[in-house]
């Protein structure tokens, strides 16, 4: 019990004491900002690239792979698999009037692909704002244009049979907002409608390979879509190179849509070959795994269907098959080596907080020599007097560290606030939303993360209380009365 009143009086008695506890406190907070915000933005770069890839992805050669139908059909037979679609993937070339770019193409089906991934939520302008930024949308093309990009699925292969308007019977797509390059963002990171590419026509240009990869020869190919709309995923290296089209309209013009064909040509008769149904090609497959079920597990049974569709095969080299957290694992592992090499280096400069309640506690253990040898000569014993500054660490820790909790929770919580109001008394952002591709600084905080960094702060408090509390442990009765 002596223990715990002499703990409770230096407490609140002396001013030392105070200055550790406010090193843990501020060691504390510092960490758990720091570990917040780099974990905020992990999780957001996970979050982005989650809901584009889907939860598997099976990546063929870029020429693509025939059979992709039946393989599409025995994939979503697996108990581990809820839906699957085919997917194109190329390098094209677009331009905006004399500005060339290149791009990567993506085919897909946007319903099935709606279905898995949820593609919608990507989009950036709300019909709304698509009405508004038509120039004249009272007009027949105007109308006509409303009705193609708000309708359900504002995306459609094209033309439209009978279209009167020329600009309505192009292929529809959506592309990333970045793609354009004179896209600018405003003070508050928002794009600019005015200068959305939404509604306007688009040239691409892809060269179409051959089934063995090459370029043959095969010329060039160019077609003009129009953009209903843009894309806004949150992962930059997307949204400034994406332009996603129907799957059949990206499958023909690289000509690997299912079409007759003729075995080779004969010179020695001057006839072609037989007649002959060259199959489809596509050289991805997006799939959405099954609810609860494994993504390893669902993974290694899509793995093993493409390795018995391929046996027939054996000189073409099977399919890929690896989950959303593998195709992203280059970013993903950046990321995180970024916040633990952050926390590590905060966390060192923690340390300092050992060291106060070292230096502290050592202090106190010199001022406290005779109250130490009168506690002694009553009876106290080595332990006993050891436990009461191991004690008094503990206490400093606990204070400390919840203080620091509870200000980190503060402060991590209301940033975006807490720079609204630096940006209009002072004129100063931490976060320049015109240049971070998150429009927000992460404001959430991992509860068990933190709650970890609070246990290592008590921790370190009792380890720098350990050495001054076996020195005042040490300390015989005679030779402490007599300290002057």
């Amino acid at each position: 019990m002596f223990k715990l009143l002499l703990v409770l009086k230096y407490l609140r008695r002396k001013l030392a004491p105070l200055f550790a506890a406010l090193a843990v406190m501020l060691c504390t907070a510092m960490v758990i900002i720091v570990m917040s915000v780099m974990g905020g933005f992990l999780e957001n770069f996970r979050a982005s690239a989650h809901a584009l890839t889907g939860d598997i992805v099976v990546e063929g050669p870029l020429q693509g792979f025939t059979g992709y139908e039946e393989l599409v059909a025995t994939i979503e037979a697996l108990p581990e698999v809820a839906a699957a679609a085919p997917m194109l993937r190329a390098v094209g070339l677009v331009n905006f009037r004399d500005t060339a770019k290149p791009v990567q193409l993506q085919g897909v089906d946007f319903q099935k692909l709606e279905q898995i991934v949820g593609y919608k939520k990507t989009l950036l302008w709300n019909n709304d704002q698509l009405r508004q930024h038509l120039r004249d949308p009272q007009s027949e093309a105007g109308k006509a244009f409303v009705a193609k990009m708000t309708r359900a699925f504002p995306i459609d292969p094209g033309p439209e049979a009978g279209a009167k308007i020329p600009a309505l019977a192009l292929p529809e797509a959506v592309m990333g907002v970045e793609v354009y390059p004179f896209q600018r963002r405003n003070d508050d990171g928002d794009y600019e409608l005015s200068r959305s590419r939404a509604g306007e026509k688009l040239p691409v240009t892809v060269i179409p390979l051959t089934e063995a990869g090459t370029v043959g020869v095969l010329e060039p190919v160019r077609r003009e879509i129009l953009i209903t709309n843009e894309v806004k995923s949150g992962l930059y290296d997307i949204d400034a190179s994406a332009v996603v089209l129907p799957f059949s309209t990206l499958q023909s013009m690289l000509n690997m849509q299912p079409r007759t064909g003729f075995t080779d040509f004969d010179p020695n008769t001057g006839r072609g070959g037989e007649e002959i149904q060259v199959p489809g090609r596509a050289n991805q497959l997006v799939i959405k795994a099954a609810p609860g079920a494994d993504l390893l597990a669902a993974r290694d049974a899509v793995q093993a269907v493409i390795a018995k569709q391929w046996e027939d095969r054996p000189l073409q080299f099977p399919p890929l098959a690896r989950t959303w957290e593998e195709v992203h694992q280059n970013i993903l592992g950046a990321v995180e080596n970024e916040k633990g090499l952050v926390t590590f280096l905060f966390g060192i400069i923690g340390l300092v907080a050992v060291v106060m309640v070292a230096t502290t506690f050592y202090m106190i253990v010199l001022e406290k020599t005779r109250d130490i040898g009168v506690l002694r000569a009553i009876g106290a014993s080595r332990g006993g007097i050891m436990g009461l500054f191991v004690g008094y660490g503990l206490a400093i820790g606990v204070v400390g560290s919840l203080l620091g909790l509870a200000i980190a929770v503060g402060i991590v919580t209301h940033l975006n606030e807490i720079q609204a109001i630096l940006n209009t008394w002072f004129g100063w952002q931490m976060w320049d939303p015109k240049t971070y591709f998150f429009d927000r600084i992460p404001d959430t905080v991992n509860y068990t993360e933190a709650l970890r960094v609070v246990a290592g702060a008590i921790i370190s408090s009792v380890v720098g209380a350990m050495i001054p509390a076996w020195i005042a442990g040490r300390l015989k009765p005679v030779d402490a009365l007599r300290y002057e």
